[in-house]
């Protein structure tokens, strides 16, 4: 009797070390696959938050011919304003104010309330030849006056050499949709981007990684005192500031929900962030979370007499 009693109480003591290990490890695979999800999130937003505002060798406004109406599709002049390399909308699905067909796919469940736009402009970093359809950008080196042109009939609007070059133009908007591909309900971080399909612009509606929940941007302009002192500050992404002033950073928050329900987790904590204040439902705090915060320098932001650059930091 005494040998059976002190088995069962070290198989009652190896199972409950078993099931504690099984949560551990529960725990750290979710804790894994959510900081996996926010480094392919990053790994997508940060290199085309740097890139922005680069136009090749362009430096001057860009001269706008006739171009097709798959390129205004998100509003007149929404792909075209160059000279904006980063803006957005406040807690709201907005583009154009124009956009004939805009809005997020179907599949997509429509845009989650309460969550940011951004939207993203520069030239591809590698030079490409003409495509009929594809919004291009045809500049060159060698003057510093010559305007850059905008084409998308797939004939550049000149010779095409060591200086003169044909780049992509890239427009992107990320968001925020209420359903994910395949599991209606979960949200996903989603992107529209302007592209081509035999021969007309069109913008394409992708998605890039579910279990996000909510985007959140401020856009950072820099500008000058009258004793030539740089100030940065951060503006909400549709304020004029924002696509009016010389923008040189963006900063954003992405929340981003677990995949799974780990049995007995509860957090009901509220987050603080941007202008959102989160305070998660019974249900809700369920589900671990984790929110990640990124302040990115535009490589392109415009100069002035060298002190802008230098402001905008790392």
């Amino acid at each position: 009797m005494v040998s059976l009693a002190l088995g069962l109480l070290l198989v009652a003591s190896f199972l409950v070390v078993l099931q504690r290990c099984r949560s551990s490890f529960a725990v750290n695979e979710s804790l894994a696959r959510q900081q996996d999800a926010a480094r392919h999130a990053l790994s997508v937003l940060v290199p085309d938050i740097e890139h922005s505002g680069f136009f090749g060798f362009g430096r001057a406004p860009p001269l706008i011919g006739s171009l097709p109406a798959g390129i205004h599709a998100c509003g007149t002049g929404f792909a075209t304003s160059l000279a904006v390399p980063a803006e957005g909308s406040d807690n709201v699905y907005r583009l154009g104010a124009d956009a004939s067909d805009c809005a997020p796919t179907a599949s997509s469940g429509g845009a989650r309330a309460g969550t940011d736009t951004l939207t993203l402009r520069h030239a591809s970093s590698s030079t490409v030849a003409p495509r009929a359809g594809r919004l291009q950008l045809y500049s060159q080196s060698l003057s510093l006056t010559a305007s850059p042109v905008l084409f998308a009939d797939g004939n550049a609007p000149g010779v095409v050499d060591a200086a003169h070059d044909i780049r992509d133009v890239e427009v992107r908007t990320y968001y925020i949709a209420n359903d994910s591909v395949q599991r209606p309900g979960w949200p996903a971080l989603r992107v529209k981007a302007l592209t081509e399909s035999r021969g007309a612009a069109q913008f394409r509606d992708e998605e890039i990684l579910p279990g996000v929940e909510d985007l959140q941007v401020e856009i950072g302009v820099a500008s000058f005192a009258a004793d030539g002192t740089a100030r940065l500050s951060y503006v909400a992404p549709d304020s004029t500031r924002a696509r009016d002033g010389r923008v040189v950073a963006v900063r954003l928050w992405l929340r981003i929900r677990a995949d799974v329900t780990e049995p007995g987790y509860l957090d009901g904590r509220s987050l603080a962030y941007a202008n959102v204040v989160y305070a998660p439902t019974d249900a809700e705090a369920k589900q671990r979370r984790m929110l990640i915060e990124r302040t990115v320098a535009l490589r392109n932001a415009p100069a002035v007499d060298g002190r802008l650059a230098a402001s905008a930091g790392p």
